[in-house]
């Protein structure tokens, strides 16, 4: 074998094309020799195939039953095809009993804007376009929130059904929507109106639906909160607040609240706010008319800080008349706060807030302080504080360093008379202060809502950085309200009171014994809410179930013992004889061995608490527990009370 023939062609190749010497020369040579062929036949013939052996499934025909099914499914579908073809046409061009939704039309007629409070009337028609009638067909408006009913105007009104009835073919029918509408200037309202039918032997619901929009152009209330842009901090403030009518007919059942910043600080309003400081019930209000409320109050804060009151106009939420349904119009004020030239504070008895409450005949400690805030020195001042009030007990009026002049119940500090008055250089503080006292609550001389107030003005002279002279003056009050003396009385009968009382006396060991226990209200200047009573029985005493008066909410819990008397309000300046609370129950005692010789006792302390009306402030009070020593009982002797064998 030739060498080249052991390599590959590729290599052979190779060392031909880069050889220079050997083109090829080791490359065999072949001979070529014609390759006869059979004849190729002009047309596919069966010849030479075999005709026995199963035959591949592409090759072999389909059965006849498979080709007719092809075929019926074929001419199915095409039927199914002409059927829809032709009832799409039929119900396009021809289908006179078919109902179509976009076929029914709601046509709104009305203004496109109205007065908050003015009457709106809606025409609005219904218009069957279908070539077949419609039946059951009800006319739905629904409005948003804050309209009333104009037959009604302190109802709401949220939707109104109107029955239509059957509509014919090609029929048209209208009918009148009336509301109140109320909201604030300016805001968009809508209400949308749905058109609800059936058709015939048919229990399915259609429905159509609009939306009519329209803007409330005006309030049918104006308020104004009239009070200055900038004011000291601690210094009273007047409020202004203006509520007017500005529609033709009457507004229903008002209410103003008004949302105070923080450290806002109420002292007076005119008329007082019906509930709480910041709600008043404004009512009906007539074309025309108005409500004006003074108010009175301070407010805290930094230098430079802004506060913000706002006031509130609404109809009344019927269900809650404390809140507004529907606001109708707000308002708000801003206070731009500045810190006074010389600044002035006021603390009794330690705290710097208002309405302090106080026991009647406690003694007060008023301290006035003052602070230099500019950057020059104030000189000449002068300070002075007024006390007023039904309560004062103006003979215990005692002053430090400055007089009281009881003409005009001032206590005046000047310049010259008290150190530190003379010259207040920048920064510098400094206090000066005085005592008084409430009076005492004496029996048939009432005391009603009874108050303090102290007011206290400072004023002095500082030169500006321009070199001109000018008088600063600044202010502080402070109010004090007594609170009521909320008394429980506690005592223990065997001869007397509503009930029969058995058993030996004195007590036996192993032997019940009934006494009657009685508990008194009573009350001086304020009257009092939500008043309870509550005591517990030792284990050795039990409960009888006798109350007195029949009716009283007296419970007891034998888990524990406690007795609980619901006593409720109480009346101002109640006093025995003329509006106590009173109620008596009996328990029954029975000693052990161990107690023989002692005076066990019967019930434990008993406890009262109310709440002020007046004050707002959380009273309680207590009385001692019982024993068998029953010294209130007028036929009571010595020895009764300490148990036998």
């Amino acid at each position: 074998m030739f060498e080249s023939e052991k390599k590959s062609p590729l290599d052979r190749l190779k060392k031909g094309l880069y050889s220079r010497n050997d083109l090829f020369g080791d490359s065999p040579r072949h001979d070529i020799r014609r390759i006869e062929h059979e004849e190729i036949p002009v047309s596919w013939e069966r010849e030479g195939i075999p005709e026995e052996g199963p035959a591949s499934p592409a090759q072999s025909p389909r059965p006849l039953g498979v080709r007719k099914s092809y075929k019926i499914l074929f001419f199915s579908a095409a039927s199914f095809l002409l059927i829809a073809l032709a009832v799409g046409a039929f119900t396009l061009f021809g289908g006179r009993n078919f109902v179509s939704v976009d076929n029914m039309d709601i046509l709104i007629d009305g203004p496109v804007s109205i007065g908050g409070g003015e009457p709106l009337s809606l025409n609005v028609s219904v218009n069957n376009k279908n070539n077949a009638e419609v039946e059951l067909v009800d006319l739905i408006a629904t409005y948003p929130q804050g309209t009333k009913d104009p037959q009604d105007p302190t109802k709401d009104l949220a939707r109104t059904r109107l029955s239509l009835g059957t509509m014919p073919a090609g029929t048209l029918t209208q009918r009148t929507f009336q509301s109140l509408m109320f909201g604030e200037e300016g805001s968009d309202r809508e209400v949308v109106f749905t058109v609800e039918y059936r058709t015939a032997n048919s229990n399915a619901i259609f429905y159509k639906e609009k939306s009519y929009k329209l803007k409330l152009a005006s309030s049918p209330v104006i308020v104004s909160v009239d009070a200055l842009d900038r004011v000291l901090s601690g210094q009273g403030t007047p409020v202004t607040i203006t509520i007017s009518s500005n529609t033709t007919s009457v507004v229903k059942d008002l209410l103003l609240v008004l949302e105070y910043p923080s450290g806002y600080s109420v002292t007076s309003a005119n008329p007082a706010a019906t509930y709480s400081n910041n709600i008043w019930r404004i009512g009906d209000l007539a074309p025309g008319a108005k409500r004006v409320i003074f108010l009175n109050g301070s407010i805290q804060g930094e230098d430079g800080d802004t506060r913000t009151i706002h006031a509130n106009i609404g109809i009344r939420n019927a269900a809650n008349e404390r809140e507004i349904a529907t606001r109708v119009v707000s308002k708000d004020h801003s206070f731009q706060l500045e810190k006074p030239f010389l600044g002035l504070d006021l603390a009794l008895n330690g705290v710097r807030t208002d309405n302090v409450p106080l026991e009647a005949g406690r003694v007060v400690r008023a301290d006035v302080i003052w602070t230099n805030n500019s950057a020059t020195r104030i000189t000449g001042a002068r300070i002075e504080a007024k006390l007023s009030g039904s309560a004062l007990d103006r003979g215990s009026i005692n002053v430090t360093g400055g007089y009281y002049d009881s003409k005009i119940d001032t206590i005046i500090w000047e310049a010259g008379r008290v150190s530190g008055l003379d010259a207040i250089t920048p920064g510098d503080t400094n206090r000066v202060g005085f005592t008084f006292a409430s009076k005492q609550v004496v029996p048939g001389k009432p005391l009603i809502n009874p108050s303090m107030s102290v007011v206290v003005t400072a004023r002095g002279n500082r030169v500006d950085e321009t070199g001109v002279s000018q008088e600063v003056s600044t202010g502080v009050s402070r109010s004090i309200r007594l609170v009521s003396n909320l008394s429980l009385s506690s005592r223990i009968l065997r001869s007397q009171g509503p009930f029969n009382n058995t058993g030996p006396i004195p007590p036996k060991v192993d032997q019940e014994t009934t006494y009657t226990i009685v508990w008194t209200v009573t009350n001086t200047s304020n009257s009092i809410n939500d008043a309870r009573v509550t005591a517990t029985l030792p284990p050795y005493v039990s409960w009888a179930g006798a109350v007195s008066p029949e009716g009283a909410d007296v419970t007891y819990n034998p888990t524990g013992g406690q007795i609980t008397w619901l006593v409720g309000s109480v009346p101002q300046n109640a006093d025995v004889g003329s509006g106590a609370r009173q109620v008596a129950f009996q328990v029954i005692l029975r000693p052990s061995l161990t107690q023989a010789g002692s005076s066990p006792e019967v019930i434990g302390q008993s406890l009262i608490a109310g709440t002020d009306s007046f004050t707002g402030t959380n009273l309680t009070n207590s009385a001692p527990g019982l024993s068998t020593v029953t010294t209130t009982d007028p036929l009571w002797q010595d020895g009764q009370g300490v148990v036998t064998k």
